[in-house]
């Protein structure tokens, strides 16, 4: 097991024993400290803050056909892209490592061992450096697999201005009464509270149930956020419930779609033009 973390995840802290073991040995949980995996490089030194191209996007892992001609057609032209179910198996990171312009950040929810140890979670990718990452672990584990999911997060800087734009990608905790999601809402209020300047909250919020809507929509709005509308809002839902969101403040949006005729995952991907609200 060792030597395969250390072929799959060469910038990971050293693992120790902390590494937990679900169910069954099906799955290797990382302490959120040794959770967050950096990889490929930047072209920019700042993000126009006329004009954030942004794609968000639950890539189921790569197991439905056509995910690497979507994926590298839709991001070609993308600042940001916000991405959940992330997988580092080698057609998924092939996808990833072919923007050589990107650097991605990955909060790693946990190891598939039945199948050689890739990790799983959210990312984000951007053409620029981030000044502040963190990697937040829900408290809360789904209950038939027993393992976390993890926010990643991220500050932006702007050109033009002293301030960073914050972007936190999410993958909701599922299978779970609304608290479960409420306390993980909550890791990311945290640092949207405390942040100066405009803010992405995006992702696959796994808003299942009406009670998880209402949940969500009150915390964003406690915090100021506004949910983006789209021109043809063709995203996914569960017992009519729209489970993906962009949430912002700060900025406004010029433009935003759903991608409705993709088929490589089992969610749309959403695109926004964003601008930085004077």
């Amino acid at each position: 097991m060792m030597k395969a973390l250390a072929l799959l995840l060469p910038l990971l802290t050293p693992v120790t024993d902390n590494l937990r073991i679900y169910p069954a040995s099906k799955y290797i949980l990382v302490p959120e400290s040794q959770a967050h995996l950096t990889f490929g490089t930047a072209e920019d030194n700042r993000l126009d803050p006329k004009s954030i191209k942004i794609l968000v996007w639950n890539i189921k892992k790569g197991q439905e056909p056509g995910l690497e001609h979507d994926f590298k057609e839709i991001g070609k032209d993308r600042d940001l892209m916000i991405i959940s179910e992330g997988f580092l198996n080698p057609l998924v990171k092939g996808i990833f490592d072919s923007f050589e312009d990107i650097r991605w950040d990955m909060g790693i929810s946990f190891l598939y061992k039945k199948d050689h140890n890739y990790a799983t979670g959210t990312l984000i990718g951007s053409r620029v450096d981030p000044k502040w990452t963190a990697v937040r672990e829900t408290v809360d584990h789904e209950p038939v697999m027993q393992t976390p999911k993890c926010m990643t997060m991220g500050k932006y800087p702007l050109r033009g201005t002293t301030e960073q734009l914050l972007v936190i990608s999410i993958h909701g905790v599922n299978a779970v009464l609304p608290g479960a999601l409420d306390r993980q809402i909550e890791q990311a209020a945290i640092e949207i509270r405390k942040h100066v300047g405009p803010v992405i909250f995006a992702g696959d919020f796994n808003t299942n149930l009406q009670a998880k809507v209402r949940m969500v929509m009150k915390a964003m709005g406690d915090l100021g956020m506004q949910s983006v509308g789209f021109r043809n809002d063709e995203r996914d839902t569960v017992g009519g419930n729209i489970i993906d969101y962009i949430f912002i403040r700060g900025l406004h949006p010029k433009d935003a779609e759903v991608l409705g005729k993709i088929m490589s995952s089992d969610h749309k991907p959403m695109l926004a033009e964003l601008a930085v609200t004077h």
